[in-house]
């Protein structure tokens, strides 16, 4: 038989599997979400480790007013990464996502649908009645765009704030810190937006850069000491700085430091002061032309009486004297060294009020408006009336200098709008009570904080919060259950009272405190100490904060002693706390993990009532990851055009391309996304998809139950790989126990292209391609591709999940009938003591290196034309060195398959270094079978147009009757 009549092609064993080259991942993932949900998979993976240790991640929840965006999506994915390698790993995972689904978003988006303010809301339960149905909407929609990405949890019984039982835990928490003495009702000056009228948490204020008027302004003094050297018809002035001209109507005293000096400054027949460190800056600021005069104490300033700087303007009976204080935040940083102190409008000026019984005086209302103890100001909206104070200092000579300045500003969270802080009667958590601010710090101290900078961050922001301002000024949320007696205003919080409300909301809900009169709500004979019978109810709601902060409470506590019941269920028994879907033990939880923002936010929020309550906190790990950015590192909004949302990458790309970018991302930093910025994940995925396609083609002969060679007689070569993949394993197995997603993905992916595609499957080819399929050497392959495939598919399952999925339904269809259902349902590739072969892998170093030099070689040849590809090549090795030498013979056999060449010979030369290589075409005839140069071509009748191996081969495959 000659060659040109024999078509070798066809006696070669190529790939073939339905694992396709091209991902197609729009299409093929919701047909693989179909079948996780079709098959209980989360219920699955909670029964295979119902019997092993846990591990509770409990899930920050995100807001219910909107389509999950970008940073949503970073969010959830991390988590997923992180539940499904625990429970991959033999942990009992479970995941409850949640939704935060009271508060100031939803309010205003229904009172812009029905275009009302907020004291045009007549039926408040039926407005809360459309809030929530709002809420559940989004919470729908939300939960399919989590379910798209690919997320595994119990979506069918999430926890829910607006849930009645979730209700009741938050109204319980509030009983419970008020028993111990941590909540008060008190007036203070609190954070307030005057667009949403509701007081504002410190979680809820963001820092924007704002335009301010910057002025100085002239105080009276009325009996200025003699040293200030004013003429007998001029006056002596103290100078104030502020950025807050609206506040001068509030001013009630002015502050000096007692420690500094304060220098007199002549300017015609008046004196001003200022400080003494501050004067010259003054001066350059303001461009006034004076003589210094004499340097005066602080601590003598303290008692002066000066005249407001707004008196004629004011109603008589707020025309009065202020007072000179002395206040240790007084600093020289900038201004005068002068404060102005309106205790109703700043938390420095408030607690310096206290301290010298100064009045909390406050003549803003809830909308910003001034009232009529502002004077000529009435009717104005707070910084509205800069502009008029401004103008009627100017007025009456008191101006010195007015100009704008671009600062960091406190704005509302929701609305965007700059905010004030304001007097008013709200419930406070105060965090000094009972020494809570220490036991916080040490708590933090405690907790494992990922990034460790968060350890910092967070006790940073302990030691310097202020009381936490519970109380809202709005309808949707979870009321604060109070009353107030109507003869003398006490208010009351009787523990029976308030825990027979309590197993009522957890019944009912919460609505018929919005509905019902306090003679329904309190029992018949109830009074207040002063005698009075007639009660109203406390109208304001809790912050969303203290809902969601109270997370651990409702969802991890005592769930083990809970009823079945999804959250849309009603609930027939009385459920104190705790989730359905998780064991006993989930408090605190091993992990909390959002962004970083939440260390002022939920891992704040969370903590202070978990060691309030029970002296620990909710969590033993807080990780956090950044923001996500768009390619030039700036925030996105869709008037910037740069928004990149989850749904157009799934859509192009499919979420799985969205999932290893994630994975890939320095989450610990703030991460960018783009077009071009997905170019790298997408190309990572296309080359993971061909190396697990290839290894899937070639074991579409092979039985691993039958057809699996044993270790001790795998081939060198083979033992190495699996040395590497023992290695691998291992490392991988390190990463995601420490959330180390980037190197464990990277060390996959490095390992699929530079040990497998750039090297061990180029080797095997020759033995896959040409020997018989039941041949020990081609089987011995196959059984290490097949480890390999295995622990690759469990390996990359917590990021690639779809893919991972398709190709271990293709594997269980094609090769391995008996796999578990889903490769969710299999266990970590953890491998035989005997594959961890150290002295191998050592050895194998230098044979790498042997490699990487005979590589290079045979590139040369290949680029002038000599040989086509290495297998056309002749390696000669030449060395001068006894050692080397040895070594080369000792594994001559290894070398053409480890460097892929037909033929390799070792020449020792005195002259040579330790090892020099010089490449030529093999000699022989090229076999066209395994395109090999060999000698033995023809010599085989039989075959006369092929090498004496293929010839072998050809003829065990005839015999064994394969076609």
């Amino acid at each position: 038989m000659s060659t040109g009549e024999v078509d070798y092609s066809k006696t070669v064993f190529l790939p073939n599997t339905s694992f396709s080259m091209r991902g197609d991942l729009p299409k093929k993932e919701p047909g693989i979400l179909e079948f996780w949900n079709s098959i209980g998979l989360y219920g699955k993976m909670l029964e295979l480790r119902k019997k092993s240790k846990t591990y509770i991640l409990h899930d920050g929840p995100p807001y219910a007013n909107g389509h999950i965006h970008i940073g949503h999506a970073l969010n959830k994915i991390l988590k997923d990464i992180c539940v499904k390698s625990r429970v991959l790993c033999g942990y009992y995972s479970p995941y409850v996502p949640g939704w935060d689904c009271h508060g100031l978003p939803i309010e205003q988006q229904l009172l812009k649908e029905l275009k009302i303010g907020k004291k045009h809301i007549d039926d408040v339960p039926a407005f809360r009645q459309k809030a929530r149905e709002f809420a559940f909407r989004f919470l729908d929609i939300q939960r399919e765009e989590f379910k798209r990405l690919g997320i595994i949890g119990d979506w069918d019984n999430p926890y829910v704030t607006m849930s009645k039982d979730y209700e009741g835990t938050v109204i319980r928490a509030f009983r419970e810190l008020l028993e111990k003495g941590y909540i008060h009702r008190d007036k203070k000056t609190v954070y307030w937006c005057v667009s949403c009228e509701t007081a504002l948490a410190d979680a809820e204020v963001e820092y924007q850069e704002h335009a301010s008027p910057s002025i100085y302004v002239k105080f009276r003094l009325k009996t200025p000491p003699e040293n200030f050297g004013a003429q007998a018809d001029g006056n002596a002035y103290i100078v104030i700085w502020t950025t807050t001209p609206w506040t001068l109507p509030s001013n009630m005293a002015a502050a000096v430091s007692k420690d500094e000096n304060y220098r007199v400054l002549k300017t015609g027949r008046d004196a001003l002061l200022v400080a003494d460190k501050l004067a010259d800056a003054f001066l350059a600021e303001t461009g006034l032309e004076v003589v210094k005069g004499a340097i005066v104490a602080g601590g003598s300033l303290v008692g002066l009486k000066y005249a407001h700087c707004l008196e004629p303007h004011l109603p008589e009976n707020r025309r009065f004297e202020r007072p000179v204080i002395a206040a240790d935040f007084v600093d020289m940083s900038a201004g005068t060294g002068i404060v102005h102190i309106a205790p109703g409008h700043g938390e420095e000026d408030f607690h310096a009020g206290k301290k010298w019984g100064l009045e909390i005086f406050c003549p803003v209302k809830e909308d910003g408006r001034f009232d009529k103890d502002a004077g000529i100001f009435e009717g104005l909206k707070v910084f509205e009336a800069n502009e008029k104070v401004s103008a009627a200092l100017k007025s009456d000579g008191l101006l010195v200098c007015l100009k704008t300045i671009n600062h960091s500003y406190p704005h509302c969270w929701r609305c965007k709008q700059p905010i004030i802080f304001r007097a008013t009667e709200q419930w406070f958590l105060k965090v000094d009570m009972l020494d809570l601010r220490s036991k916080l710090v040490k708590e933090a101290d405690g907790v494992k904080w990922r990034p460790v900078s968060g350890h910092e961050r967070m006790t940073s922001m302990l030691r310097a919060r202020p009381d936490w301002c519970l109380s809202r000024q709005r309808y949707w949320g979870t009321p604060i259950v109070a009353f107030y007696c109507k003869a003398c205003g006490k208010p009351h919080t009787d523990s029976a009272v308030l825990k027979k409300i309590e197993e009522r909301v957890f019944l009912e809900g919460s609505d018929f405190w919005f509905s019902e009169g306090p003679e329904k709500l309190l029992p018949a004979d109830y009074k207040c100490g002063c005698g009075g019978r007639e009660f109203r109810k406390e109208k304001d709601i809790l912050d969303v904060w203290f809902d969601s902060g109270n997370s651990w409470y409702a969802v991890l506590k005592d769930s083990s002693q809970l009823p079945v019941t999804g959250y849309r269920l009603p609930i027939t028994d009385y459920r104190p706390h705790g989730h359905p879907g998780l064991p006993a033990g989930s408090y605190p939880a091993d992990l909390y993990l959002e962004g970083s923002d939440q260390h002022r936010g939920w891992f704040q929020t969370s903590l202070i009532p978990s060691v309030a309550l029970h002296g620990h906190p909710p969590y033993k790990t807080v990780l956090t990851h950044g923001f996500v950015l768009d390619d030039k590192g700036r925030a996105m909004h869709k008037s910037m055009g740069n928004v990149v949302s989850p749904e157009e990458v799934i859509s192009k790309y499919g979420a799985e391309v969205l999932r290893l970018w994630a994975a890939l991302c320095d989450y610990s930093d703030d991460v960018r996304i783009s077009e071009k910025l997905l170019a790298g994940p997408v190309d990572t995925y296309r080359k993971l998809r061909n190396t697990v396609r290839y290894i899937l083609g070639n074991l579409s002969d092979f039985n691993p139950l039958h057809d699996a060679v044993a270790h001790e007689r795998l081939p060198e070569i083979d033992r190495y790989m699996r040395a590497r993949l023992f290695e691998l394993s291992a490392r991988v197995e390190e990463h995601y126990s420490n959330f180390q997603y980037r190197p464990a993905i990277r060390a996959v992916t490095d390992f699929c292209i530079l040990d497998l595609s750039a090297f061990y499957l180029d080797s095997l080819k020759d033995r896959l391609y040409t020997l018989s399929p039941g041949n020990p050497a081609r089987r011995s392959g196959q059984t290490v591709l097949y480890d390999t495939l295995m622990a690759v598919l469990k390996m990359i399952s917590p990021v690639l999940s779809f893919t991972a999925e398709e190709a271990w339904q293709t594997a269980r269809k094609e090769i391995a009938p008996g796999l578990e259902e889903s490769v969710f349902l299999s266990d970590y590739p953890r491998f035989d003591g005997a594959w961890q072969d150290k002295p191998l892998l050592k050895k194998w170093e230098r044979v790498m290196r042997v490699r990487e030099q005979a590589t290079k070689a045979i590139e040369e040849l290949r680029k002038n034309g000599t040989v086509g590809s290495s297998l056309e090549a002749k390696v000669i090795f030449i060395t001068s060195k006894e050692e080397t030498a040895a070594f080369m013979r000792e594994n001559e056999a290894l070398w053409p398959q480890a460097l892929i060449v037909s033929e390799c010979v070792l020449e020792t030369n005195a002259a040579a270094g330790e090892l020099d290589m010089k490449v030529t075409q093999a000699d022989g005839g090229k076999c066209p079978r395994c395109w090999q140069r060999k000698k033995d071509v023809g010599s085989n009748p039989a075959h006369p147009g092929v090498c004496a191996r293929c010839s072998a081969a050809l003829s065990e495959i005839a015999n064994s009757g394969h076609k």
